[in-house]
């Protein structure tokens, strides 16, 4: 298993600094021009687990973005998922934001240009104003270099399963986490 990077551990730090009642801070608890130092970094989604979830991306960090080559605003991460993977995204959203906890995770991301790209990702809930969904604090970090030539379907990025995974405890205690027979 790997650890968790240096700017993983003061972006939880960040977070658990953030006012808050309870375990979850509001989304107007978090302000960017206070965490300039994560901003290229950062993914922010709202996450609808209602009906038909979604886990829509809302603010994308200049570092992910050209990673990416495209603006992914506005479009759902589970797109991006495997088929076979997505129930797992679901019910670790709903781990983070009912327990709450974070997760931390190293991921590939196969590129429709060919290439392997593993990914850290940190994130953490946040409370909806009023009304509205919770969301989720992401914070990316890409690791070395393109790894090897893998094609991503016919889909600008593919997201695939978890290399590295952990639950952080914020208070609530974290899921048990069932090993793959």
């Amino acid at each position: 298993m790997r650890g968790r990077s240096r700017l993983s551990i003061e972006f939880e730090a960040h977070w658990r600094a953030l006012p808050k009642a309870g375990l979850i801070p509001a989304r107007s608890a978090f302000r960017p021009q206070r965490a300039a130092r994560f901003l290229r970094h950062l993914v922010l989604c709202d996450a609808n687990l209602e009906g038909e979830p979604a886990i829509t991306m809302r603010l994308i960090g200049s570092e992910f973005e050209s990673y990416i080559h495209r603006n992914v605003r506005g479009e759902d991460y589970l797109q991006f998922l495997p088929e076979r993977y997505r129930r797992g995204a679901i019910d670790s959203v709903r781990q983070i934001i009912a327990r709450p906890c974070g997760l931390w995770q190293v991921t590939p991301l196969h590129y429709e240009r060919g290439f392997v790209r593993n990914v850290e990702i940190t994130v953490f809930p946040l409370k909806p104003e009023s009304g509205g969904s919770f969301q989720l604090l992401i914070l990316t970090q890409f690791l070395g270099g393109p790894l090897m030539s893998h094609s991503a379907r016919d889909r600008l990025v593919l997201a695939d399963t978890a290399l590295d995974f952990q639950y952080i405890d914020v208070g609530a205690g974290v899921p048990i986490l069932a090993l793959a027979g």
